[in-house]
């Protein structure tokens, strides 16, 4: 038996010399010429429990070297499902035998030091292990400059979701700038080219899907019921977008055919309140969209929000510049299929408040042709229109970056 002074518990009995047990040592200090000759090696057996076939797999090896010892645990890796297997080369004959083996990782051993982690914990790093090493025996100031670093690093992990999400869109702006960049991008909705009639050109479930449709038709009730009197109230209270005003009362006879139209005026007119809302009232959602079905709510910030920690710690809804061209470019895109693919688009400008030549040019994205018209009262009109064979814009070389010298 060996006292805990030399690194091994009461508990380890040493294994017999008799036995087959060969302890072969690898260590980066095997250099030293006299290393194997002043180095001490004793592999101990758990005794504790012979009945517990896990303790009594058990081995502990003690390393010995010019007063400095080094411990190691080895448990029996028939108990684990893992063998290892060490080869032995016979030189004369050529031929290779595999014996078992056990893998042992040694550790300095120090007396009175207590290990702070169990089996089942991970084990510390060299750098961590070096800094309590440091915050114990180190002097004041090396202690004061851990404890400066680790507010340092608080600090930063405090705001880790913000800088994550400035990463995320200075990566997205920079993709805009790629060359061989196509100007029909993935921030427009699906365009089916191949259309051989209008209403083929989109798909209205690509902008609201079918679970929307059924919650918002609850919500036509008002809407079909209006006369020109609640129009023009409602355009005082700015309650809709002037899009969706100017288009009411509808007057299509099917009813479910008016009830779809009269939907999608109202998702429009919740883009439309989106694309407009100010940063910091993105978080308000319920505010923001009163009387509004909580599943359009959800859809919209899954497909044209962000999400991220502030400094607070507090959950950040933001809109890139990417996510709020997509927005915009499928507000259009929509605005065509409610208007039969004629759109008079000054409303939209006033309601998103972009200028019209920028709106004009989402729309020829889409293969839309933008033209002005002239009023017999002497105004001109807007009209953006979009025709069979749909023909995209062609690709667009666009080159960024800082020029090499």
């Amino acid at each position: 038996q060996s006292t805990g002074s030399s690194g091994i518990n009461a508990e380890y009995g040493r294994v017999p010399e008799s036995t087959s047990t060969v302890v072969c040592t690898t260590s980066a200090v095997d250099r030293n010429k006299n290393f194997r000759e002043k180095t001490k090696i004793t592999c101990y057996q758990n005794t504790s429990d012979p009945d517990n076939p896990r303790l009594a797999g058990q081995r502990m090896l003690l390393m010995d070297c010019d007063g400095m010892q080094s411990v190691g645990k080895s448990w029996e890796s028939k108990v684990f499902g893992t063998q290892y297997m060490v080869g032995v080369l016979d030189k004369a004959s050529g031929e290779m035998e595999l014996r078992p083996a056990s893998m042992i990782n040694m550790k300095p051993y120090v007396a009175g030091w207590k290990e702070e982690t169990e089996r089942n914990e991970i084990e510390l790093g060299f750098a961590e292990k070096h800094k309590k090493l440091m915050m114990t025996f180190g002097d004041n100031r090396i202690q004061r400059t851990i404890r400066g670093k680790d507010r340092i690093k608080d600090m930063e992990s405090s705001t880790l979701g913000e800088a994550m999400q400035e990463a995320v869109e200075s990566v997205e702006e920079s993709a805009l700038t790629k060359e061989t960049e196509l100007s029909h991008s993935t921030l427009l909705p699906p365009i089916n080219v191949e259309a051989t009639e209008l209403a083929d050109v989109f798909c209205i479930t690509d902008f609201i899907t079918e679970g929307e449709m059924s919650a918002l038709l609850p919500f036509t009730e008002v809407l079909r019921e209006c006369t020109q009197t609640h129009v023009d109230e409602w355009r005082t209270q700015k309650k809709y977008p002037e899009f969706a005003l100017s288009r009411l009362p509808v007057t299509i006879e099917d009813e479910e055919m008016a009830r779809l139209r009269l939907a999608q005026l109202l998702y429009i007119s919740y883009m439309v309140t989106l694309v407009t809302m100010k940063q910091g009232r993105l978080r308000f959602k319920r505010e923001g969209f009163p009387n509004t079905p909580a599943v359009v709510i959800d859809t919209l910030y899954r497909k044209y929000t962000s999400q991220g920690q502030g400094e607070n710690g507090k959950v950040r809804t933001t809109i890139s510049d990417q996510q709020r061209a997509k927005l915009l470019n499928h507000i259009a895109a929509l605005a065509l299929i409610i208007d039969n693919y004629r759109v008079p688009y000054e409303e939209l400008c006033r309601d998103t408040g972009i200028k019209p030549r920028l709106l004009a040019d989402t729309f020829r994205q889409m293969g839309c042709s933008c033209k002005k018209l002239k009023k017999q009262d002497g105004s001109v009109r807007a009209i953006a229109s979009l025709s069979l064979p749909v023909k995209l814009p062609p690709l667009v070389i666009r080159k960024g970056g800082k020029k090499r010298d």
